[in-house]
């Protein structure tokens, strides 16, 4: 095998390779910090170049085992493995579809300074160009869902049937005819499941839908029937209260003092009874929360929290009707925050939540305090890390921040949002 180890070929490589490892870091959400995550795609890019040099076509396994051995975090990670594969085809396709226009710019060879920066030039515009629609789509929630090899097989038979496509072109230029056929048919096959991708992601998003419908309309029953009951009790406790005020004027009236206090003890009793029995604390402030949405996931939540005997606060002092990011954004990263929050307190013999609502200026904010364990451990920190969809969503959503930090006591886990931006 004949190695091009031309200055131009090298150029072409290096630029090629920049290119794919700047759309995988994109697309591919890591826990690893900036600096760490440099210095590895720097590496990834030497390695890539050199066996590439060396093996060409028979380097793509081996830089495959590589990538997903430096970037993978935990086994069986099919995120990694299915946008590994994707971005492979990518960076094949944004070598193809050009193809003929560089054919025509340079007909006398490729083997140039400015076929590479042009050949470059047209990758980085198609990678990018995919990075747009990839997050239009928010194809980030598609393949983290995606818990087996299926679609990495799919795109892999793709790229495998393109690639050998090219390699027999460039063998068989008898057979042009013949292969660009083939080569067409498979470019129609990946229209096809392009279009089979984005029809299940709409379809998925509207079950998604229609669930979270389902459940807000039994939450706010839930929330209605609770309200029914507590003044079903309010109209039981007006009629007894008021035999037992008369009850407390006899009492007085005849001056024993004994039975004034046992009459007050009674007055005391019931009352009480009564109030710890409303639901009146636990939804407190909820009536200011406007948006059904939101309304619906605190209504389930504060029932869930007092079911499980943990001490539950809310507050939300002003009427909230609208959020800067999409609400069922919004829902997911509460829902899954306040779940971790339940999880953690409920093993506490004296647990608490407390969720807060805050709006200032142009700023809203979603406040989850929790109390921890005596135990040290690591527990919590790992499971908003991995758990949440943090990266994911502040790469969609500028105005989102997200902040949490602990003490001896308390784990706090705050979303800003700043209105009027997105």
């Amino acid at each position: 095998m004949l190695i091009n180890l031309s200055d131009p070929h090298i150029l072409r490589l290096i630029l090629s390779w920049s290119i794919f490892y700047y759309v995988l870091n994109l697309t591919y959400h890591t826990r690893f910090p900036d600096k760490i995550r440099l210095q590895k795609y720097t590496l990834l890019v030497f390695i890539s170049v050199i066996l590439h040099l060396f093996l060409a076509g028979f380097a793509l396994p081996i830089i495959f085992v590589i990538i997903y051995w430096q970037l993978h975090s935990k086994e069986n990670n099919y995120y990694l493995i299915n946008l590994i594969i994707l971005n492979l085809l990518v960076k094949l396709l944004a070598v193809l579809i050009p193809t003929p226009l560089i054919m025509l710019l340079f007909p006398t060879g490729f083997d140039n300074y400015a076929c590479s920066l042009t050949v470059g030039l047209l990758e980085f515009i198609l990678s990018v160009a995919f990075v747009y629609f990839y997050n239009y789509f928010n194809l980030t929630a598609f393949f983290i869902n995606r818990h087996n090899a299926i679609i990495g097989i799919l795109i892999g038979y793709l790229y495998v049937a393109l690639y050998m496509a090219l390699i027999l072109l460039q063998h068989f230029q008898t057979y042009t005819t013949l292969i660009t056929g083939i080569l067409i048919f498979v470019l129609i096959q990946l229209n096809f499941i392009v279009f089979i991708f984005i029809k299940a992601h709409r379809k998925r998003q509207e079950i998604y839908q229609d669930q979270f419908s389902k459940e807000q309309v039994h939450n706010l029953k839930l929330y209605t029937d609770q309200l029914e009951s507590d003044q079903l009790k309010l109209r039981h406790f007006k009629h007894d209260y008021k035999n037992l005020l008369f009850s407390l004027k006899t009492v007085v009236q005849e001056k024993s003092p004994q039975a004034i206090n046992q009459a007050l003890d009674n007055l005391e009793n019931y009352s009480d009874d009564y109030l710890n029995n409303l639901s009146m604390d636990l939804y407190q402030d909820l009536n200011n929360v406007k948006n059904p949405y939101l309304k619906s996931l605190f209504i389930s939540k504060l029932r869930t929290i007092n079911q499980a005997d943990v001490t539950v606060h809310f507050t939300c002092a002003q009427k909230l009707s609208e959020v800067p990011i999409n609400i069922l954004d919004l829902i997911k990263l509460l829902n899954q925050a306040i779940d971790n929050a339940i999880t953690d307190t409920q093993t506490q013999t004296h647990g608490e939540i407390q969720l807060s609502i805050i709006q200032e200026d142009q700023q809203l904010a979603f406040l989850i305090n929790n109390t921890l364990s005596n135990l040290p451990t690591t527990k919590m920190e790992k499971d908003y890390l991995e758990l949440l969809p943090i990266k994911e969503l502040k790469k969609q959503y500028s105005n989102l921040f997200i902040q949490h930090s602990k003490n001896a006591k308390w784990f706090r886990f705050h979303i800003t949002l700043i209105k009027g931006a997105r």
